[in-house]
């Protein structure tokens, strides 16, 4: 069926892939690499205008990203440069189609039967933790094992099953078993030897870029959480994680034990106009006042999702690498001590330089 304007679906991409038409993911990659339709090509959103020479002009492009806003997105970005393009929409968190990367994993043992699993296994419970707790609980928990002990972990999180998978093989660990038993997901790891194997003669120095760095440039409540989700779960991964706060991002880092100060000008002017800390951060939508923020956190404890303090917290003993910019904070009146202390103190130097070693860079 021939189709026009943005009448596509999600899972039209078995059909768009079967007659080798050109698909878009427009996702980070770590996500690409979490699980993805496979012949997809990927280009982030936040570089496409920089990419759009990689994509052709003589064909339609068909992109798609998680749940379909990037993906409008990009397909905005497209059509004011000329391409033909159009949005599948939904994005990849509904698709049902055959060409899943996620089910085709190849390395991992056949668990059929649960074959190599120990009766004596860690277990872990960690139903009704959302995204990136689960995530969080294996990292921490394979952390505390030695090789070749094993850990199984029941979540209820459905996109679970492809998130560790892409953690196991970016972490080169194993996974035994990953399955779906109702509402629960239960999967079994078995812990592998970390270290790297002999390179024969000598010594090879080999470069490695495997740090992930973002400016957290908003003050916004839902930003601030978005950038901590995707903070704490590239640091699970291995990654070496860098955020710097700059601008209205001061906020999200504000000690609200901080003593008060006493300010004179524009100094007290910024000061009272702007949140006292992360708990007091507005959204970007529907704030209402002040009101829709209160509801978000409402439902946010009631799904289980860490408030946006806990993430904090969790980031910071996970070793997430917090810098606070200080030209920023000498523009907005923000002291040091009215931050957080574990929060570091740099300028745009600091950033570039994680930044150089980094495959992943963002901008929220």
């Amino acid at each position: 069926m021939n189709k026009t304007g943005t009448d596509y679906h999600i899972n039209d991409a078995d059909g768009i892939i079967e007659k080798n038409q050109y698909l878009l993911d427009v996702r980070e990659d770590f996500e690409y690499d979490m699980g993805h339709i496979e012949g997809a090509r990927n280009i982030s959103v936040n570089e496409l205008e920089n990419r759009l020479d990689e994509l052709p002009k003589d064909r339609r492009i068909h992109a798609y990203c998680q749940k379909g806003k990037r993906g409008a997105k990009a397909v905005d970005i497209l059509k004011q440069n000329g391409y033909d393009a159009v949005n599948l929409d939904e994005g990849f968190s509904a698709y049902t189609g055959t060409y899943d990367s996620s089910k085709t994993v190849t390395g991992a043992p056949d668990a059929s039967g649960d074959r190599n699993i120990d009766p004596e296994r860690v277990r872990i419970e960690a139903s009704g933790l959302q995204c990136p707790g689960p995530l969080l609980r294996v990292s921490e928990t394979m952390g505390q094992l030695e090789t070749g002990q094993q850990m199984e972990i029941t979540v209820t999180d459905p996109g679970f099953c492809t998130d560790v998978e892409a953690w196991a093989k970016k972490t080169g660990n194993t996974v035994l078993k990953n399955e779906k038993d109702g509402d629960r997901v239960v999967a079994v790891l078995e812990k592998n030897d970390q270290q790297p194997a002999p390179s024969g003669e000598g010594h090879q120095m080999v470069e490695t870029k495997n740090g992930a760095t973002m400016v957290v440039f908003s003050g916004d409540l839902d930003k601030a959480l978005a950038s901590f989700i995707i903070a704490t779960g590239a640091k699970s991964m291995g990654k070496d994680v860098t955020m710097f706060f700059t601008f209205w991002g001061l906020n999200v880092i504000k000690d609200p034990q901080a003593p008060k100060k006493d300010k004179k000008g524009l100094d007290k002017a910024f000061s009272m106009m702007m949140p006292k800390s992360a708990a007091k951060l507005p959204i970007s939508k529907m704030n209402m006042f002040g009101l829709g923020s209160k509801m978000i956190q409402y439902v946010m404890k009631r799904k289980k999702v860490d408030a946006l303090t806990e993430m904090i917290d969790k980031a910071d003993s996970l070793g997430v690498k917090m810098v606070a910019c200080t030209m920023s904070m000498d523009i907005m009146a923000v002291e040091a001590d009215e931050l957080l202390p574990n929060v570091n103190f740099g300028g745009v130097g600091t950033y570039l330089g994680d930044a150089e070693n980094g495959n992943l860079n963002l901008f929220i």
